[in-house]
């Protein structure tokens, strides 16, 4: 957000815990920023009372009293600052000659007129891929169910238990619908979890009466059954109920792409499967419906199979009547169903009228992560999920020939910021304009020695963290060449969470003394929740 890709940018680390200002004892901290005014730049490294300040601690001084300053000054004040943080290293000098480690960390004259922008980067976790093919819960009409209160209140249920996937009965043709009930402490039902992030199932109607067995969740049966009505059904995605013929084959290809892909294989990778129906019975005269499911077992088994394929993904497996099947007991555990809801353990009862199957692809692929005893500034570490194609293909690999599944992306892949990695990456930087360098893992006693180890250790690189940024500029009225310039200066502040303490002093800065037009957030678009969350 420079003015220039050249502009200097210097990292602050903002991480210390917020603590109130009691007199003798610490100063005021929010996140990081000190909110107190009168305390030298210098303090900012001791940990002793009556500051508890140190590592991860900043804040603005007055250039003429080298004292910190607060949002009331600035208010009545449009006095140029400048930035300083605690100093990352714990040891001022090295050897008995080379000295002034622990000083500060501080930024150029900051003139508030000439601060062009303040903005804040939030951290964002990565997000899956998660692709729907054929009929799921997702695609499927009775994809979303809501409900009215329920019947049954009696005290007979097992207090204080969720139970988790409980399996329901239908007054209609809907099949396949599990919800997640919770019992309170006196035994009466407190709550029916979203069924959305459940087994929807499919074929419901609006009016259904639907049943939970009191069996299922330790009462007695039928007195304590529980029923409630379908109150609103959403419509099957068109094209997404596709019937499979006997003594066929049918081809779906997938096609991985992205920089995992492509670190892994040096291309982008694709794979197509082929699943064989079976032959027709005996005497038929035409093809005749088979069950979906198997079709989808077989394309999920051959992707799973296939060295090309495997590393970037997980299925789900829907068959006919709604129900989940996973590639092993594991993951079926992982996502709340038993172990024994594995593809390979699937028995075919033939095909359901008017029933479909369909599957459900999740990117999983996770790169290698160096740990600090080898860590190079320029180690490799992923950041982009990767994005998954597919479609149903004829016998020459052309999807367009003929009406093919129909493919619904749930999720789409959302690559995540404000990495601990890339947090690391920027101290290290900065500290090197401080000749502060840090050794790389040929030289780890060099690291010990010259205190790296101490740079490397102030981030958690496991971490997401927010990002503050002040852009601002510094005038050459005096330039040899005779031309008018401004150097820009880009300042980094790391915290763990919004600092309302360094928001309010900037506020109250800018407003009197800026023509900036204050903090621009740059959040998160919005989170994807997959209906089955899986991992």
């Amino acid at each position: 957000m420079s003015y220039f890709n050249h502009a200097f940018e210097k990292a602050f680390l903002g991480t210390h815990a917020s603590q109130a200002a009691t007199p003798g004892v610490d100063a005021g901290v929010d996140e990081g920023f000190l909110l107190d005014d009168g305390i030298a730049s210098i303090e900012l490294n001791n940990t002793a009372a009556p500051f508890a300040l140190g590592l991860g601690t900043y804040g603005f001084f007055n250039p003429a009293t080298n004292l910190s300053v607060d949002a009331v000054f600035v208010a009545a004040s449009c006095c140029p600052l400048y930035l300083a943080g605690a100093s990352l290293l714990t040891n001022d000098k090295i050897g008995p000659f080379a000295g002034g480690y622990m000083e500060t960390n501080k930024s150029k004259l900051i003139n508030p007129k000439y601060i062009t922008k303040f903005y804040r980067v939030d951290p964002c976790t990565p997000q899956n891929a998660v692709v729907h093919v054929g009929s799921t819960p997702a695609t499927a009409a009775g994809a979303t169910l809501t409900f009215n209160n329920l019947a049954a209140t009696a005290v007979a249920y097992t207090p204080s238990t969720t139970f988790t996937n409980v399996a329901t009965t239908n007054s209609g043709v809907g099949t396949g619908l599990t919800v997640n009930v919770v019992v309170n402490g006196a035994g009466t039902i407190a709550s029916i979890a979203s069924i959305t992030r459940n087994n929807p199932g499919i074929g419901y109607a609006i009016g259904d009466t639907i049943t939970i067995l009191g069996t299922a969740l330790g009462g007695a049966s039928p007195a304590e059954d529980v029923t409630f009505d379908v109150l609103t059904v959403t419509t099957a995605t068109a094209d997404c109920c596709k019937e499979f013929l006997c003594d066929e084959t049918y081809n779906l290809r997938l096609d991985i792409k992205g920089s995992p892909a492509l670190r892994y294989l040096t291309r982008n990778t694709y794979y197509t499967s082929g699943a064989y129906t079976g032959c027709c019975a005996a005497g038929a005269i035409a093809p005749a419906a088979v069950d979906a499911t198997i079709v989808f077992i077989a394309w999920a088994n051959d992707f799973m199979t296939s060295p090309l394929i495997n590393p970037f993904i997980q299925i789900i497996v829907w068959d006919e009547t709604g129900v989940p099947w996973f590639h092993t007991s594991a993951l079926a555990v992982a996502a709340g169903y038993p172990s024994t809801q594995t593809w390979d353990l699937y028995v075919s009862t033939g095909h359901i009228a008017d029933a479909c199957a369909g599957m459900t692809f999740i990117g999983a692929y996770v790169d290698t992560k160096f740990n600090n005893c080898t860590f190079y500034p320029n180690d490799f570490y992923e950041k982009e999920p990767v994005r998954i194609y597919a479609s149903e293909v004829d016998l020459n690999g052309d999807p367009c020939t003929f009406e093919g599944l129909c493919v619904v992306d749930e999720c789409p892949p959302r690559q995540g910021q404000g990495f601990g990695e890339s947090v690391l990456r920027d101290i290290i930087l900065s500290e090197s304009y401080r000749q502060n360098f840090t050794a790389t893992n040929m030289d780890l006693r060099i690291r010990e020695i010259t205190q790296g180890n101490d740079i490397v250790d102030s981030v958690n690189r496991n971490n997401l963290y927010y990002k503050y940024y002040i852009q601002h500029h510094v005038p050459r009225f005096n330039n040899p060449s005779g031309v008018f310039d401004n150097d820009q200066y880009l300042l980094e502040i790391i915290t763990n969470a919004p600092s309302a303490g360094l928001e309010a002093f900037m506020a109250a800065w800018l407003d009197n003394c800026s023509d900036c037009t204050g903090l621009v957030t740059e959040a998160c678009v919005e989170v994807c929740t997959p209906m089955i969350p899986f991992t």
